[in-house]
């Protein structure tokens, strides 16, 4: 029985969707559980697999192609079998639609469009790469630009152009290009910035790498520190742990963080579920298997639906203070900073300790600088108690 590949809803996911590759094509024999595809939205990229065994009839979605969820984008079926009912107008009896060519950043303002020109000026500009705005720019021309005036302009001035590739932002950039935009646009950040000692953390850490758990668990990442920590600060300030949609403001019993990965394509946010409530050993394995997702581009809608507040961390790149961007709808998001030593004065000598740096970035329509002051205190006070925060 021939199969309708759509495109799949990817958790809580409803935006538009796009094909990235391909990994078949038209009258390939494919086999269940075998990859056909790769599709790319909301700062997720993950694989689509064949449903049954038989042969790839038709591919009604070119790659680099957005379109909706539910899409038919492929259909399977028997090497003989009729799917003329099936197959969209686009790609009547199962013949592949006809990929529509891909409109770039260069195509848009080749050498054919702007300025008027001659024929000969016009074929020598496109064997030259050459864009005829720039000619009657650096001529100062508003005549038709002849096969001389490019010459002139090869002559006097492309040499002395920086080189350049164009193109334009897709998939996972181009989502988050736009969430960003949309948080710049739509919310009032201001970002509270502190330090706080650790000293004590750290070296409860050091310990804990001497000395074998006899539970067998790994040493918690720093990562998963603040992580944990943040929960626990936020069960202290729920204000905090909340999404502003529409003008109405939801504050969650829930506290799911969403911890800041960087992948090739871009950034994604997969979420840590009732972090509050999990131990920092429960945290630290769990926050490890999802980067890797992330990593493998196999992360589900599930893992990234949900989070009530962000945490992100630069310190591995030796950043100390930024100003993060809050994930809309979410309030706040919590920037992490480098561990660095510092001198500070005991009983009138100086001794070296250790820090971090915070930014809370929040958004000051729902949440005020006091409050914001105050979770940054708490989280503070969190990170000081190392048997509390490792137990």
């Amino acid at each position: 029985m021939a199969f309708k590949v759509a495109m799949p809803k990817l958790g809580m996911i409803e935006s538009d969707m796009s094909i990235v590759e391909w990994k078949v094509k038209v009258g390939d024999s494919v086999e269940k559980g075998q990859i056909i595809c790769i599709v790319e939205g909301q700062k997720i990229t993950n694989s689509v697999e064949a449903e049954i065994n038989g042969v790839i009839r038709g591919i009604y979605v070119p790659a680099g192609s957005p379109c909706k969820i539910g899409t038919l984008i492929a259909i399977i079926a028997g090497a003989d079998e009729d799917i003329s009912g099936l197959a969209p107008a686009s790609g009547p009896g199962g013949a592949p639609a006809a990929a529509a060519p891909e409109i770039t950043e260069s195509a848009a303002s080749s050498p054919d469009s702007g300025p008027k020109a001659s024929p000969a000026a016009k074929a020598l500009a496109r064997s030259k790469n050459i864009r005829l705005e720039k000619v009657a720019s650096a001529l100062g021309l508003t005549r038709r630009i002849t096969v001389f005036d490019i010459e002139e302009y090869i002559e006097n001035y492309k040499a002395f152009e920086p080189q350049c590739t164009e193109s334009r932002l897709t998939g996972m950039r181009r989502v988050i290009a736009e969430r960003m935009m949309a948080s710049s646009h739509g919310t009032a950040p201001v970002t509270i910035m502190r330090t706080v000692d650790i000293t004590t953390l750290m070296a409860a850490r050091e310990a804990m790498k001497a000395a074998p758990d006899v539970r067998g668990e790994a040493v918690p990442s720093f990562n998963a520190l603040m992580l944990k920590a943040s929960a626990l600060a936020l069960r202290a300030h729920p204000a905090l742990n909340a999404t502003y949609e529409d003008g109405v403001l939801y504050t969650w019993e829930d506290i799911n963080i969403n911890m800041a990965v960087a992948v090739e394509a871009g950034l994604t946010v997969p979420v840590i579920r009732k972090a509050d409530k999990k131990s920092v050993y429960e945290i630290n394995g769990e926050s490890k298997a999802l980067a890797k997702k992330a990593e493998e581009n196999k992360l589900s809608g599930e893992d990234l639906a949900g989070g009530t507040f962000c945490v992100t961390n630069l310190g591995m790149r030796d950043v100390e203070f930024s100003t993060p961007i809050i994930n809309p709808p979410q309030v706040a998001i919590l920037g992490v900073g480098a561990v660095k030593p510092y001198l500070t004065l005991e009983d009138g000598k100086v001794v070296q300790r250790q820090q971090t740096y915070l930014s809370l970035t929040v958004d000051h329509r729902i949440i005020d600088g006091a409050p914001g002051a105050a979770f940054l205190q708490t989280l503070a006070e969190i990170l000081q108690d190392a048997e509390k925060l490792l137990a």
